[in-house]
């Protein structure tokens, strides 16, 4: 898998009232490896918004990656959403089940059971050190939305998802961004396979700079390209 869109679910995120840490915290880490990150998008915790946009990035990526909504309360919607995008029914999924059940033990609840219906066909995934797990149908990745619970999962499936890591080259300019534009322009027409990205940075005396950043698979083109354009940057 290449291309992956991101889902982020929950009020809580859209209400101020915690920030999002899954979502830049994946960005990073599929960026590092090479996995290029198509979208990422929240929706509110609303059955016909997560179908919808549930929809739309399937057809621009390979996998979609699910954070939140997985829970036991009454707003936890991602595996019925999920299900129904898919058109497939939910099932106890028995394995699923046996974890909630060996977790719990004579305290499970009806509502903690709940989290073992999976669409049908869905299997398991799993992080390296905590009990939690999501589920997989279809190339849709269901995790939890608790920032540990999620960070373990990904290193858990992170072999599933592979491709050429790329490098980088960041360089510093003190000229204006606009001064440097054109220079940019030509070096991104001129060498495909580099992504040229320039940010300008205010430091903490109030100094502006830009920051160029260039990424490649190919670290011989990107080293030439870095050094034409260094000369340009000063």
């Amino acid at each position: 898998m290449r291309t992956v869109a991101v889902l982020i679910i929950g009020d809580e995120i859209l209400h101020g009232e915690i920030r999002d840490e899954n979502g830049p915290r994946l960005v990073k880490r599929f960026s590092e490896a090479g996995i290029q990150v198509v979208r990422l998008v929240t929706v509110p915790d609303e059955h016909e918004a997560i179908i919808t946009e549930l929809n739309r990035l399937r057809a621009m990526a390979d996998a979609v990656i699910v954070s939140g909504g997985i829970g036991p309360t009454h707003d936890d919607y991602t595996r019925t959403a999920v299900a129904l995008a898919l058109g497939r029914d939910l099932e106890a999924h028995p394995e699923a089940e046996d974890r909630i059940r060996g977790y719990y033990g004579d305290r499970v609840t009806d509502a903690e059971l709940s989290m073992a219906q999976f669409p049908m066909g869905a299997r398991i995934v799993s992080g390296l050190q905590t009990k939690t797990f999501g589920f997989e149908v279809e190339g849709v990745y269901a995790l939890p939305g608790v920032p540990r619970l999620f960070k373990d999962i990904i290193e858990g499936i992170a072999d599933e998802f592979r491709a050429d890591p790329l490098h980088k080259v960041e360089l510093t300019s003190s000229l204006r961004e606009g001064e440097i534009a054109p220079r940019l322009a030509d070096a991104q027409d001129a060498w495909t396979g580099v992504a040229i990205g320039s940010y300008p940075v205010c430091d903490d005396q109030g100094c502006w700079h830009v920051r160029v950043v260039l990424r490649s698979a190919d670290p011989d083109r990107l080293a030439e390209v870095a050094r034409e354009l260094e000369t340009h940057l000063s």
